[in-house]
């Protein structure tokens, strides 16, 4: 094991840049879309971006937001309830979204060529098979499940055994991802989230992993409070163990006031921002060493893993389900919370209370509270911050080609912000690159907003 970073690197730069940058699952960040438009021109330019992207792959996303109890960590949108009435009042609701959806798919006479389906919480794992049964009934009547790239779910350990893994499989689900987070028991006590290994373990069988030929992956955070590098280093070891296919590696997002939960977390166990990274270039060092490549800032994968490939050509994307395939770039949302990308057009999210969306539902409309019109400028910035976000590295001769600019003249302002990160050591910037240093790698969203027109 290398030396910990604490003595590798001046430590003052973890709280010089400890503060949270955008995660950049889109751009521009929501707070700042346009809302140009009424509801009857959003509802044309929708149609409009399906038609310009008539030959592109689409993925299909479908939020469930019901789980039995609160993870305090957690930053989803989610409802907690143990009366399944809610949850079969919000399903029939999601089957009235899917058929407003086909109508306006049917007004063009054009179904987009959805490629990707993925079922997030939430806990998508809730509903019950007659409901499940009826959602995938709605998403056969727009696209053929069995033909699919890739049709996901995410799954709590705690509430699934092996026969519900059997049901998934039976319905054309060939991914599935773990929501793990920690294995040590303490931490889980801290979170509100006690799952033994052997929860996760007993699903992980031979026969249950042929079943899902497109592999599995954990979600781990680091960050939660009781971490530390002891800890730790058991709970990726385990993971190491257990073998996933892919590993999302994340810090936990402290906003407690939009997650009031998060306060009953024990705040003087909480990692600060230089243990923080200690725990993810720790985990960074064992996955590495064990076989994992790291796919994007945290990411982890397989050598056999198309992500890997993806990831050599750099044709991977990056979007609110993590680093992803380069397949599809648009996509569709529905449920409660959900979004919608259709490229170089719109960007769109469903409304966030239930109240909400039925009433606008019950009017026949598509529930949208707020949308951007995506300029030629968002789009060419949104490839650029991305590119430094998965790759930690940019060919300026490449993005001058693509887009038909001097890209140091073009984005000469943009350029000086980097001027204090290359003093730091996180990064070199010459006439013909910007690469980040592994130390950088730490600070790849920060660093890629210094190109947001936005800020």
């Amino acid at each position: 094991m290398n030396l910990p970073l604490r003595d590798k690197v001046d430590t003052k730069i973890f709280s010089k840049y400890g503060s949270n940058a955008f995660m950049y699952t889109e751009y521009p960040h929501k707070k700042f879309w346009n809302n140009k438009l009424s509801y009857p021109e959003l509802i044309e330019a929708l149609k409009k971006g399906i038609l310009e992207n008539k030959d592109e792959n689409f993925l299909l996303y479908i939020h469930i937001p019901h789980c039995h109890t609160q993870c305090l960590y957690c930053t989803c949108h989610v409802e907690i309830t143990k009366d399944y009435n809610q949850v079969k009042r919000y399903m029939d609701y999601l089957f009235k979204e899917f058929d407003l959806l086909t109508d306006l798919f049917d007004s063009i006479d054009l179904y987009p060529k959805i490629s990707d389906v993925h079922l997030g919480g939430g806990s998508p794992t809730y509903p019950r098979i007659e409901d499940f049964d009826l959602m995938v009934e709605k998403i056969n009547k727009i696209t053929n499940v069995n033909k699919l790239n890739e049709f996901s779910i995410e799954i709590d350990p705690r509430r699934v055994k092996e026969d519900k893994m059997l049901y998934y499989h039976s319905k054309g689900i060939n991914r599935i991802s773990f929501g793990v987070q920690e294995f040590d028991l303490e931490v889980q006590k801290h979170i509100a989230r006690v799952q033994p290994r052997k929860l996760t373990e007993r699903l992980l069988t031979p026969k249950i992993r042929k079943l899902f030929p497109n592999g599995i992956n954990f979600d781990l955070l680091c960050g939660l409070p009781g971490q530390n590098l002891n800890n730790f280093k058991n709970t990726i070891n385990t993971t190491i163990d257990l073998n996933p296919d892919r590993i999302c590696l994340n810090y936990m997002h402290l906003a407690p006031k939009f997650h009031k939960h998060q306060l009953l977390m024990p705040n003087e166990l909480i990692p600060d921002q230089l243990l923080k990274k200690e725990l993810f270039t720790l985990a960074t060092e064992l996955l590495e060493k064990n076989g994992y490549i790291r796919a994007a800032y945290d990411h982890f994968v397989k050598k056999d893993d198309y992500l890997s490939s993806e990831n050599e050509k750099q044709t991977m994307s990056w979007n609110r389900l993590g680093v992803v395939s380069g397949n599809y770039t648009n996509i569709i949302g529905v449920g409660v919370n959900s979004t919608c990308k259709l490229s170089n057009n719109i960007h769109y999210q469903n409304y966030f209370e239930n109240e909400d969306y039925e009433k606008n539902i019950d009017m026949g409309k598509l529930p949208i509270v707020t949308h951007h019109v995506i300029s030629n400028e968002d789009y060419m910035r949104e490839e650029l911050i991305q590119t430094i976000r998965n790759y930690f590295r940019l060919d300026k001769n490449d993005f001058s080609k693509k887009y038909n600019i001097n890209f140091n003249q073009y984005f000469e302002k943009n350029i000086e912000k980097l001027g204090e990160y290359k003093k730091n050591g996180l990064l070199t910037n010459n006439d013909n690159f910007i690469e980040l240093t592994p130390v950088g790698y730490q600070f790849s969203n920060l660093i890629a907003s210094s190109f947001d027109e936005y800020l």
